[in-house]
């Protein structure tokens, strides 16, 4: 016989009576209220079910009428779901979460798998969504950027009229071989961004003046406007919000945290000027300028030459301290890439 102390419930009321549960040779099960003798429960121990293991958690026998049977024995309920019913597997979990060397492995599976689902599962779903968002998402995420933008760090171009009017003129031979995309060019004073120009959204390049003025050509522009449209072209702006949503809402799941997931799509303008592309989007965006500047025999060796120069502007303004601001802060640039550029001239 195999007997277990423990409370037991009648599956109707809260009421908790504290009882024996006995098991005999023969396959009968036995429960009687210790204090009064009072015999609860008398069936087949095969009837029986057991709650799976898990550490040193209270164990729950259940029966087929509701009632259920609480003990913080273990063992004991190990030894008996084990004599008197066949294996359904369950004792692995015990097994495996009261081991140090599976505990070790699961964690190494699962740092593992969220490696995996942050190099690959989250860009690959990122660029799946941003596929799919319907035009109107794109024009109203604009509007949006460009006004916060337009209020704090942009102020209206300076460039003369007829200045803009020859550049959007030679800007349009370029626009107008992605019809898809319903490309246009804007011009702001820059101010704090300096020398600078991205795209935002719905396909609008803009360009601050200080770019323009450090320009020694058109062609330097045009190869930082074939640059913007590789962006455009391959949605890495909205890609870089999604990614960072899925970031934010995968903590949530975690922590609960929900303090800034509201806010995600709101920081827009911060993604677009401050902070970095991943040098994924970058390559794609360079293979992408290098391709329509070969196709159209313009000389690459230009873009580097304005990157370059952009530069060492900053370097005398600042210093050898980095800017948020500069172009190179929101496109990082390494010789290795400029150089891609120099041999494709």
């Amino acid at each position: 016989m195999i007997a277990i102390k423990g409370y037991f419930y009648d599956g109707k009321t809260s009421k908790q009576i504290f009882c024996i549960c006995r098991f005999y040779d023969n396959g009968a099960a036995h429960i009687e209220q210790i204090d009064t003798g009072k015999t609860l429960i008398d069936m087949p121990a095969s009837e029986i079910r057991a709650s799976p293991r898990v550490a040193n958690s209270l164990r729950y026998l259940h029966f087929p009428g509701g009632e259920k049977f609480e003990t913080e024995d273990n063992e004991t309920v190990d030894l008996v779901m084990k004599r008197f019913h066949k294996s359904d597997g369950l004792h692995w979990i015990h097994r495996l979460e009261s081991r140090w060397r599976y505990i070790g492995l699961s964690l190494l599976v699962l740092a593992f798998c969220a490696w995996l689902f942050a190099r690959y599962g989250v860009p690959a779903t990122a660029s799946l969504i941003a596929s799919r968002l319907p035009e109107f998402f794109y024009r109203q995420a604009t509007v949006q950027t460009l006004g916060v933008l337009d209020r704090t760090l942009l102020r209206p171009s300076e460039l003369e009229v007829p200045i803009q009017e020859d550049l959007i003129k030679r800007f349009q031979a370029v626009l107008a071989e992605y019809p898809t995309f319903e490309l246009k060019v804007l011009f702001r004073k820059g101010g704090p961004l300096g020398p600078n120009a991205f795209a935002l959204p719905d396909g609008t390049v803009l360009f601050t003046d200080e770019m323009i003025k450090i320009a020694k050509h058109h062609d330097e522009l045009v190869a930082v406007l074939s640059h913007e449209i590789g962006h455009v072209v391959n949605r890495h702006g909205m890609r870089s919000v999604i990614q960072d949503s899925i970031f934010a809402f995968a903590i949530l799941a975690i922590t609960g945290d929900v303090s800034g997931t509201s806010e995600m799509f709101l920081t827009l303008p911060v993604y677009l000027t401050e902070l970095a592309y991943s040098r994924g989007f970058e390559d794609e965006a360079d293979l992408f300028a290098l391709n329509y500047l070969k196709s159209h025999n313009i000389s690459a060796s230009g873009f580097a030459d304005l990157m370059r120069r952009i530069e060492k502007e900053r370097k005398l303004k600042t210093g050898n301290v980095g800017s948020k601001s500069s172009y190179l802060s929101t496109h990082p640039l390494t010789e290795e890439r400029l150089k891609k550029f120099d041999q494709r001239s």
